[in-house]
């Protein structure tokens, strides 16, 4: 089973609340007319009439309310428990209301009977759905991070607390959505996905798992819930259900992908140069490689005593130079104030970018220092050494950066300049195109050896690929229609 339905589609408009509301004040501007008819059942006639007018306006406002209440907002008293009418139900209804009233007109007891057979299947059907729901407990499990553009399980329980009897044909309707603090990347970032799973039977005291499938092709922090349970069993005439707030929060990374050969050469160039520029200071600024024996010549301070006693032979240490470099990358995630699509892209592949250097440096290098200097809507600094817990806060950060005016650019490149040395290579990658607008937020004193790459993906192209590619934010579809935001929801 699948959810394929766009995110326009699943908030509709409430058409059907409008046509209560209306309903319900027509009803009251009819029920005296139809009073004056009816005779020595004027009073009743005009009970009921008014009864139903009141009943219509109350449920036209629920529909109206909870449709145009929002995902991530909290649950109001109101909303938690939901009563509505497909449209298989509102037509019965409506067949329903038209032999009541013109069994009341014409004094008919065949269409009396007619409504009154019709109204029991109609009430028993509510009263089954009503059954049917309590005692239920619906949870999610969700992965606390993700890759941008791979796919994330996420997992529903249900649980029938029941001693007797069964829940059937229960859909339970989830709502995921974008935080705003996850980066503005213009109309789709709104777009709100509902994936449903259908569990068809539940038995009492059990609990039954599904599980429904997501793309996710933003980066950011996406938010779950509240939960809707809803049926319809067993005729399918009256729908109801109940809301829960059960929430849940997923970090989406930025997309990371392959850097070419030719980064790799030019990174080894420089680190050659480097070391032809260097003099050897001592054995403590190389590596230690491996233990062999002794041979004439060699230094007596290279001897390793312990191993030496145990082997019963002279053992010496042999070093070799090392050849890894440290890594600063200053990231300016500039972007005027209305960004258009090229400006969005731009900064969404520095962010790749940035995390793909800053992800296989720490993976290729061991002891040497790495710097991340952010300069986009705020400023973040971040400095680490040792791969451990370092990329995934490295992508934690990456995930929530936004663009902006990078006010600290400037102070950011002035840090980075005093932190180099011989073996240190430093990057500054900038969303800006014009050269005169990057110069004037430069420091005054020239850096050497700062190497500007610009976000233009033509550039990038030389040196960075992403693995799979998402589309663009804005290819010309409808951005509701995107096959790719949408969830796909496993078999039972």
């Amino acid at each position: 089973m699948s959810d394929k339905k766009s995110p326009t589609s699943s908030r509709p408009v409430p058409l059907l609340g409008f046509l209560s509301l209306f309903a319900g004040a027509g009803m009251f501007h009819t029920s005296e007319q139809l009073a004056g008819r009816a005779g020595e059942w004027n009073l009743h006639v005009q009970i009921i009439g008014n009864l139903i007018g009141v009943v219509l306006i109350f449920w036209g406002i629920r529909l109206v309310a909870g449709r145009f209440a929002r995902a991530g907002s909290k649950v109001g008293r109101l909303n938690r428990n939901r009563v509505m009418l497909p449209r298989e139900g509102m037509m019965y209804l409506l067949i329903m209301i038209v032999a009541f009233v013109a069994s009341l007109i014409g004094r008919s007891n065949m269409l009396m009977l007619v409504f009154s057979i019709m109204a029991g299947p109609f009430i028993v059907n509510g009263w089954v759905t009503f059954s049917l729901l309590q005692s239920n407990r619906v949870r999610r499990t969700v992965p606390t991070r993700a890759m941008c553009g791979e796919r994330v399980s996420v997992e529903v329980s249900l649980q029938n607390r029941k001693l007797w009897f069964s829940s059937w044909l229960m859909m339970v309707r989830d709502r995921v959505g974008r935080s705003s603090d996850g980066g503005y990347l213009g109309p789709s970032a709104e777009i709100g996905l509902e994936p449903t799973v259908l569990f068809a039977s539940v038995r009492p005291g059990t609990e039954r798992r599904a599980c429904y499938q997501l793309r996710l092709n933003h980066r950011g922090r996406y938010l779950f819930g509240p939960l809707e349970v809803s049926t319809r069993f067993p005729l399918g005439l009256v729908e109801r259900g109940f809301i829960t707030d059960e929430r849940g929060e997923m970090l989406v990374y930025p997309q990371i992908g392959t850097l070419s050969s030719r980064w790799h050469r030019d990174a080894q160039l420089a680190a050659e140069m480097i070391e032809r520029q260097q003099t050897r200071k001592g054995m403590f600024e190389d590596e230690f490689h491996h233990l062999r024996n002794f041979r004439p010549g060699d230094s007596t301070r290279n001897v390793h005593w312990r191993t030496s006693a145990r082997m019963n032979q002279l053992m010496v240490q042999e070093f070799h130079q090392s050849r890894d470099q440290g890594l600063i990358v200053v990231l300016d995630l500039w972007q005027p104030e209305r960004p258009s699509t090229e400006d969005i892209e731009r900064v969404e592949l520095a962010v790749s970018f940035a995390a793909t250097i800053c992800v296989e440096h720490l993976k290729q290098t061991r002891g040497v220092e790495q710097v991340l200097s952010i300069c986009g809507r705020k400023s973040i600094r971040l400095r680490y050494t040792t791969i451990g817990q370092a990329v995934e806060s490295l992508l934690d950060t990456l995930a929530l950066v936004e663009g902006g005016t990078s006010n600290g650019l400037a102070d950011a490149v002035a840090d980075a300049s005093k932190s180099m040395t011989a073996l240190t290579r430093c990057v500054l990658l900038t969303t800006r195109q014009d050269d005169r607008a990057l110069a004037s937020n430069l420091p005054d004193e020239a850096i050497p050896n700062l190497e500007i790459i610009h976000a233009d993906p033509q550039q990038l192209a030389q040196w960075f690929t992403l693995n799979n590619a998402s589309p663009p934010l804005h290819s010309g579809q409808d951005p509701d229609s995107m096959s790719s935001d949408l969830p796909e929801v496993a078999a039972l």
